[in-house]
């Protein structure tokens, strides 16, 4: 003998299925927009990496970067020679 119910069980739990089923619904639609969302930051990221590549090539292949290295080696050059002899100027004045 089962007891008789109002059918207000039977409602209710009706109403928990189908709220569960809507939260696995939205999860799965918040799953795909991630996926969606996570694919174009991707794809963004390696189009920007890519461009910055291709810059430094160019910078690379017109001769710039070798005319700074040699501006830079330049400059070191004459840094330590104008120290080397200011050095030495010392040393023979306090002889």
């Amino acid at each position: 003998m089962t007891p008789e119910t109002t059918g207000e069980w039977r409602e209710e739990r009706l109403f928990v299925l189908r709220a569960i089923e809507d939260l696995r619904e939205e999860q799965r639609r918040q799953i795909e927009a991630e996926a969606v969302n996570h694919q174009a930051v991707a794809i963004k990221a390696a189009k920007d990496i890519k461009a910055a590549h291709d810059k430094i090539r160019a910078l690379e292949n017109s001769g710039t970067v070798l005319t700074i290295k040699n501006w830079v080696m330049a400059t070191v050059l004459t840094t330590v020679s104008s120290v080397a002899i200011v050095e030495l100027v010392k040393l023979v004045l306090h002889k």
